[in-house]
């Protein structure tokens, strides 16, 4: 059995503890209590980019994708060096266009690949046909030991997916954001999508994350956070500029978008320190009343 990884084990060695023996800090939305696993225990789900026994019998012998060493070779492995550097550095102001490209499918496939974005839109249509929400379960895709072809649906529109996301997402500009004191959290569905326009009760907020006027961000350690804005008038083909002058958060701003990562978690939050759990707990449970203007930095 396979453990695959949803959130790169390079991204949460970022997030470790090093009182707690270099593991991690993570919360139980569902229980409240804070787990201690290790790296390559936490963000994976045995056999999650597995198609299914009907697809693997019926094609036994052929030449089967490997979602798992697709994602890793096309979209993590290149990224991996370039976070490096932003992190070392705290700045996007030594990439080149390429560079810059292969940061944004990384985001894109962190948004597409996560069980949070299938969770979410489960959620959500059971809402809209007045059904129970699912129960808050991380294998989406359930199980490949039975044949399952919307499994094999999902997981082969992975990379597809990602690749489309990211060709429109390079209109998007793209600025780092550092957190005060190194306290930014991830959530199991790290990236954040968010609007400023009012959105109708039939529409699905999570499809915004490329759309105009909208923000995405995505934390890479404690203290630098991808921040992608999508410009009212931006046009799909185009490509958008990049800060090389990294955004200083407040405590507040910082606060507030540890509240989304809490809120749009489906089940687990890391922390960089485990104090933080009682604001955490805060920022998630309260109506957030104060909308951030952080496209300023782009005027």
């Amino acid at each position: 059995m396979a453990k695959d990884h949803y959130i790169p084990q390079s991204l949460l060695r970022r997030f470790v503890d090093h009182d707690k023996g270099r593991n991690l800090n993570v919360l139980d939305k569902l229980s409240g209590k804070m787990l201690h696993p290790a790296v390559k225990d936490f963000g994976s789900i045995k056999d999650f980019h597995t198609l299914s026994n009907d697809m693997r019998t019926e094609f036994q012998g052929e030449d089967l994708p490997n979602i798992e060493t697709i994602l890793n070779l096309k979209f993590e492995d290149p990224a991996a060096p370039l976070f490096e550097r932003v992190v070392e550095n705290s700045s996007l102001g030594s990439l080149t266009s390429d560079e810059r490209q292969v940061i944004i499918r990384f985001v894109a496939l962190q948004w597409v690949r996560t069980p949070g974005r299938i969770f979410d839109m489960r959620a959500y249509l059971a809402s809209s046909f007045g059904e129970e929400e699912p129960a808050r379960n991380l294998r989406v895709f359930g199980t490949p030991s039975i044949p399952d072809p919307i499994r094999d649906v999902g997981l082969l529109g992975i990379p597809g997916d990602t690749e489309g996301l990211a060709n429109v997402l390079r209109r998007a500009h793209l600025a780092l954001a550092l957190a005060p004191g190194g306290l930014a959290v991830v959530g199991d569905n790290p990236v954040i999508a968010l609007s400023d326009r009012e959105l109708p009760d039939y529409l699905y907020a999570a499809f915004l994350v490329s759309a105009p006027g909208s923000d995405a961000f995505l934390p890479i350690s404690p203290r630098h956070i991808l921040y992608l804005h999508t410009p009212p008038d931006a046009i799909t083909g185009t490509c958008g500029k990049t800060l090389p002058t990294p955004l200083e958060l407040s405590i507040d701003a910082m606060n507030y978008l540890n509240g989304f990562q809490g809120k749009n978690a489906v089940r687990y939050v890391v922390l960089p320190r485990k104090d933080q759990i009682a604001t955490l707990e805060v920022e998630i449970a309260k109506q957030q009343a104060l909308r951030f203007n952080f496209k300023r930095a782009f005027d």
